[in-house]
């Protein structure tokens, strides 16, 4: 799908393409990291590269946070009628691209990571399966975006989890935490295709 670059865009192919694109990437997750040992989930490249575990503990870190509040703002938004478009903001355009993969997946800008969702820094991030709790998250999402299709996408606004204080349009909150989720399984799966990964 190409970038909407805040263009409208019908909201229900936009939900679509980001229910579609939350599936695909359970499915990788399941397929590439499901049968991994604990060796090898928390296998890091150097003392400074994230993990795989690592990088779904920070996934999963920011889903404790926008999970709960996706599901109040859609449950008690005054905006309960769709609207036929989407438009994003010029905020949150620039919010979700930083973190959007280029057209060959790659990282178009390093991003340093905020020491609350660092899980080298913040060790109460981590989870007893970090798969488990990211696969149950993705579906607990998957259901927010269902429930969405009911409210209008542009008017209903959320928080944004690095600085609450500020407020974006929850279609661009969507696009935000998709394509950020998106970012870090590729980073994880490179770590896995790294020739001194561990067999097993």
């Amino acid at each position: 799908m190409a970038n909407p670059l805040m263009k409208k865009i019908k909201s229900e192919v936009l939900l679509k393409h980001l229910s579609s694109l939350t599936n695909k990437l359970s499915e990788e997750v399941r397929k590439e990291f499901g049968d991994l040992s604990e060796d090898q989930l928390y296998w890091q490249p150097d003392k400074s590269s994230w993990s795989i575990g690592q990088c779904l503990t920070h996934l999963n870190a920011y889903y404790r946070y926008y999970v709960p509040v996706f599901t109040e703002r859609v449950q008690n938004s005054r905006f309960q009628e769709a609207a036929e478009f989407f438009q994003s903001s010029p905020l949150g355009n620039s919010t979700y691209m930083m973190v959007k993969l280029g057209k060959v997946k790659n990282v178009k800008r390093k991003l340093k990571s905020p020491k609350d969702y660092n899980p080298l820094i913040n060790k109460n991030l981590d989870s007893e399966n970090p798969i488990e709790e990211f696969l149950t998250f993705q579906k607990e999402l998957g259901q927010i975006f269902e429930d969405a299709k009911k409210i209008n996408l542009r008017k209903t606004k959320t928080s944004f989890s690095i600085r609450p204080i500020v407020k974006l349009r929850i279609g661009d909150a969507f696009q935000y935490i998709v394509y950020h989720c998106e970012r870090h399984i590729e980073q994880a799966k490179k770590v896995k295709a790294l020739p001194k990964f561990p067999k097993s």
